[in-house]
């Protein structure tokens, strides 16, 4: 393309430019709403979707109702989503629900409002309010369209967010066996396997938890000793019973000779 060619080139591209600016600024200064629908839409399509909220956020309001207003709503929403912005997509998808339950994209929209919170849920160790709000959501979900396209992603969401739980419970019980307090680690650990039954840390559980009955019961008066190491001597059979070639079998087999040589001494 020769110079010439070049210039004419940038310039249409400048015309068309400054003529969606234009429109955009025109509408987005207008009292017609009809005319901020059209080109919110248009800006939506091309993917300029920042432009389109500020557009959106008037729009909505008015069209609630009316039979533009499912779009409206549902464009809205998914602008933020695809701009990752997920707790604001995640409100206007509840307000698409509440307003059009009965709606095509009422699943979609479902499957994305799960989806928003798990892409919020924050690491096991900090609070799991969002945590628990993907759950609600994926779970309705997954019971109200058993045969959706989007089942195997809904229960994989689902499988993650359990063993984040998981992960924080056996935590909180980790907790107190550090800090000593092995009655309530037994406790906590007890609860923890009777929740949380196939875990993928119901092996470390066990252990610790024999952990915790092997440490409580040497620090005992004398009159609970035998007591509490007959306690822990069932807990090393339970572990080994269940985990015979566990990476934790040399440490539990080395209390539990302990545990037996006092037992024995009692």
């Amino acid at each position: 393309m020769n110079l010439k060619g070049k210039v004419i080139a940038i310039a249409c591209l400048s015309s068309v430019l400054f003529s969606a600016c234009g429109d955009y600024q025109k509408a987005l200064k207008s009292e017609d709403f009809e005319l901020k629908y059209k080109v919110a839409k248009e800006l939506y399509q091309k993917g300029e979707y920042s432009r389109s909220e500020r557009l959106w956020e008037k729009v909505v309001a008015y069209y609630i109702g009316r039979p533009q207003g499912e779009e409206a709503l549902y464009m809205y929403a998914n602008s933020y989503y695809n701009r990752k912005k997920y707790m604001l997509a995640a409100y206007q998808f509840e307000r698409f629900l509440k307003n059009y339950p009965r709606s095509e994209k009422a699943e979609e929209v479902l499957f994305l409002q799960g989806k928003c919170y798990f892409l919020e849920s924050p690491r096991y160790s900090l609070t799991q309010d969002d945590t628990y709000k993907a759950l609600d959501r994926l779970q309705e979900f997954i019971d109200r369209y058993p045969n959706s396209e989007n089942l195997r992603e809904a229960n994989n969401m689902v499988l993650e967010l359990l063993n984040k739980l998981q992960h924080k419970s056996f935590e909180i019980a980790r907790g107190y066996d550090k800090i000593r307090d092995y009655q309530a680690a037994i406790k906590a650990f007890d609860n923890f396997l009777i929740d949380n039954p196939g875990s993928n840390f119901r092996e470390d559980a066990m252990y610790y938890r024999l952990h915790s009955a092997y440490e409580l019961a040497k620090n005992s008066i004398k009159q609970k000793e035998k007591q509490r190491f007959e306690e822990a001597k069932g807990y090393y059979e339970t572990f080994i019973r269940v985990y015979p070639e566990s990476s934790y079998k040399e440490k539990a087999t080395k209390m539990y000779q302990d545990i037996i040589k006092k037992i024995s001494e009692l």
